[in-house]
């Protein structure tokens, strides 16, 4: 794509790109955390240490607070640590895409469609059938309309590029 092109970038294109770099680098730092932390909390759940530990902030939460607290991280050492590292992974490919967008190669898109649909997938594996109430919908929808609005930008600079010709015209 041509420097006269990429200057037509809508800003609202421009948004949503920031806001998906933003957010595959958040997700790509927060996998590789839980990568690491979750078979720790697992282990402390098991030996008892997360009481001992929450002992000191009791006074300051409410026991109901104290149990959801426990039922998520419960939650969180029942998940498989591949999740995490697939998360990763995939955030990683969703990076690359959104850098390959922002400078205007429509390959970024496929890398980047390809890898929230992955994601999705991934964690309907590994992460909705332990959630008592499934976010699926509402993060198929987002990635959805996210993915549906990089095709329909890149599409609009396809028209731009190469007009249709009138076939009645020499």
């Amino acid at each position: 794509m041509n420097e006269q092109n990429m200057n037509k970038r809508p800003v609202s294109i421009t948004i949503l790109l920031v806001l998906s770099f933003i957010n595959a680098c958040w997700n790509i730092i927060s996998s590789l955390v839980m990568r690491i932390s979750v078979p720790h909390i697992s282990e402390m759940m098991q030996n008892g240490q997360i009481d001992e530990i929450m002992e000191p902030y009791s006074a300051m939460i409410s026991e109901e607070q104290r149990e959801m607290m426990l039922e998520g991280m419960k939650m969180l050492s029942q998940i498989d640590s591949r999740y995490w590292l697939f998360m990763t992974l995939l955030f990683v490919g969703s990076l690359v895409g959104v850098i390959r967008m922002f400078k205007g190669n429509k390959t970024g898109l496929h890398i980047y469609a390809i890898s929230q649909l992955l994601l999705l997938i991934n964690a309907s594996f590994y992460l909705y059938p332990k959630q008592p109430q499934s976010n699926f919908l509402s993060e198929l929808i987002l990635t959805v309309l996210f993915i549906l609005m990089y095709y329909l930008y890149f599409k609009r600079m396809e028209i731009l590029e190469n007009p249709p010709q009138n076939p009645d015209q020499p």
